[in-house]
C-alpha cells in the first residue's frame, strides 16, 4: 500500500505542475543588455575558436586571413574575435561584416551578455 501512495503522489505532482517554465522567468535576456563598443579581428567561427587562421589557411590553401575567413565562413558564421581577451563575439548582421574578413574592425552597436551577440549599429577599419 505505500508503493501505491507513493505513485498515486508522484502522478499528482506531475498532473498539477504547469507543463512549461517560460524561460524569461528564468533568465532575464533583455537586463544583459548595454551599448558597447568592440575592437578585434572579423573571422569565422571556426577559426575563432582557436583564434588563429593558420593552420586552416594550410588546409584551404587560402593566401591570407581574408580569404580563408571567406572561405571558412560559407559554412560557420562571421564573428569578432578580440585577440587580447581572446574573446570570440557573435555578430547579429552575417552581410555588413562581408567586406571587413580578416581586418582588424571597431564595432559599436547593442551588447548581449547573456548571448554574447553584437547588434551591429557600425562597423569600421580599426587602427
Amino acid at each position: 500500500m505505500k508503493n501505491c501512495g507513493s505513485k498515486m503522489f508522484i502522478i499528482l505532482i506531475l498532473v498539477a505542475s504547469p507543463r512549461e517554465i517560460p524561460m524569461r522567468t528564468l533568465w532575464n535576456q533583455n537586463s544583459s543588455q548595454r551599448m558597447a563598443s568592440f575592437v578585434g579581428h572579423i573571422m569565422d567561427s571556426k577559426c575563432a575558436t582557436t583564434g588563429s587562421h593558420e593552420s586552416t589557411m594550410k588546409k584551404l590553401g587560402a593566401k591570407d586571413a581574408r580569404e580563408c575567413t571567406l572561405k571558412c565562413a560559407e559554412d560557420g558564421s562571421f564573428v569578432l574575435y578580440d585577440s587580447e581577451t581572446k574573446t570570440v563575439y557573435q555578430l547579429n548582421d552575417q552581410k555588413r561584416p562581408v567586406r571587413f574578413a580578416g581586418e582588424r574592425v571597431k564595432i559599436s552597436g547593442l551588447y548581449n551578455e547573456w548571448s554574447q551577440t553584437i547588434e551591429i549599429e557600425s562597423i569600421e577599419p580599426a587602427p
